[in-house]
């Protein structure tokens, strides 16, 4: 499931479109959907992003949902990480290098 929360991809978009919608589309989200979404938020609803690290997770997260009564749930999957590249915190080791568990 894709999280809200990202590294400043689609600052641009979000300033022109604005709100709600700006955000979901920055984050690649289809714009008719991230403005069906904002006009909820808009009347009251509530809108939770969920960052899993596994489709059993997602499941998991969708189980949940369902169970308490979300309405619309949906998820996307996003590019699988290249930890070496990425500002996750590495651990200490002789050679420096590997994630930190």
């Amino acid at each position: 499931m894709k999280g809200f929360c990202d590294s400043g991809r689609g600052m641009g978009v979000g300033g022109a479109v604005g709100g709600v919608t700006g955000a979901l589309v920055g984050l690649g989200m289809p714009e008719y959907v991230a403005v069906r979404y904002e006009g909820r938020v808009k009347k009251g609803g509530i809108l939770l992003s969920v960052h899993s690290d596994s489709s059993d997770w997602t499941k998991r997260a969708k189980d949940i949902l369902e169970r308490t009564g979300a309405e619309d749930i949906a998820s996307s999957s996003e590019a699988s990480a290249d930890y070496a590249k990425s500002d996750r915190p590495m651990t200490r080791t002789a050679t420096g290098s590997g994630p930190r568990e």
